[in-house]
């Protein structure tokens, strides 16, 4: 995966690349704290 250039973003997306070995419920944990922690950089970066 290419680097976005952004660390919270690109912590992110590595996050995601490791559900697949991981059962569903903790699929949807991972995809949770993905959403939130994508939530919270754009917040940041919108001001």
């Amino acid at each position: 995966m290419e680097p976005t250039g952004d660390q919270a973003v690109d912590q992110a997306l590595v996050r995601l690349t490791e559900v697949t070995d991981l059962g569903l419920r903790e699929q949807l944990a991972v995809f949770d704290a993905v959403h939130a922690a994508l939530q919270d950089r754009l917040a940041d970066a919108e001001g």
